[in-house]
C-alpha cells in the first residue's frame, strides 16, 4: 500500500476518506478571499486605477424670496475621474430632492431632474440639472401657481486645465439660478 505524506487538498479523497472540517473551512476561506479580491478589482473603474475618481456634492435649501420658510432641499453629486496626466476620463452625476412637511401642507412641491452633461472636454466638464418649485391647491381640478424654474450647474476644471480659474482647479464650481421670470427662489446653503 502506498502512503501519501505530502499535503494535498484531495489527499483524503485519494485515500477514500471524508474531507475533514478543518480542510473544508480552509478551502472555503481561500475561495471567499479569491472571490472577494476578484470582485474588488472587477468593480473598480479603469480610470480610478490610473489617476483616481473623486465625488463632489452640493446641497441647496430653496426658500421663497418673500417667505423665510425652507421649502425643501435639492442636492447634486458629481463624480469625476482623471488619469495620471490630469485629463478627465469619465464623469457621472445624480441628484435628489425633497419638500419639507410644512411646505407640503401649504401645497408646495419641489422637483429636481436627473443631471445631464451639458459640456465636456478633456479638461472641463459641466453637469446641469433643472428643477421647479410650485404650489398647488388640491381639489378635483388642482389650481397651481406658475412654476418657478431653476437650474443648478456644476463645472469641474481638471488639474491639467490651462488658464486662470476663479476658485481654483480640481474642484466643482456650483451655480444655482432661476431660469424664468416667475422664479423668486433663494438658494440657501445652510439649513
Amino acid at each position: 500500500m502506498h502512503t501519501i505524506n505530502a499535503f494535498h487538498l484531495t489527499s483524503e479523497f485519494l485515500r477514500g476518506e471524508p474531507v475533514s472540517a478543518t480542510r473544508r473551512a480552509a478551502a472555503g476561506i481561500l475561495s471567499l478571499a479569491t472571490l472577494s479580491a476578484g470582485m474588488i478589482f472587477a468593480g473598480a473603474a479603469p480610470a480610478s486605477a490610473a489617476g483616481g475618481c473623486r465625488t463632489f456634492s452640493k446641497a441647496y435649501y430653496p426658500s421663497e424670496a418673500k417667505v423665510s420658510m425652507r421649502l425643501g432641499h435639492v442636492k447634486m453629486r458629481v463624480q469625476i475621474c482623471e488619469n495620471k496626466k490630469g485629463d478627465i476620463t469619465d464623469s457621472r452625476a445624480w441628484s435628489e430632492e425633497s419638500t419639507t412637511a410644512p411646505a407640503k401642507l401649504l401645497g408646495w412641491e419641489i422637483k429636481f431632474n436627473t443631471p445631464y452633461q451639458s459640456g465636456k472636454s478633456k479638461t472641463v466638464v459641466t453637469w446641469t440639472a433643472t428643477g421647479k418649485a410650485q404650489t398647488c391647491l388640491a381639489g378635483k381640478i388642482p389650481v397651481c401657481s406658475y412654476a418657478e424654474d431653476f437650474k443648478v450647474t456644476g463645472t469641474y476644471y481638471s488639474s491639467s486645465f490651462i488658464g486662470p480659474v476663479a476658485g481654483g482647479k480640481g474642484k466643482v464650481h456650483w451655480k444655482p439660478k432661476c431660469v424664468n421670470k416667475y422664479c423668486k427662489l433663494k438658494f440657501n446653503t445652510t439649513k
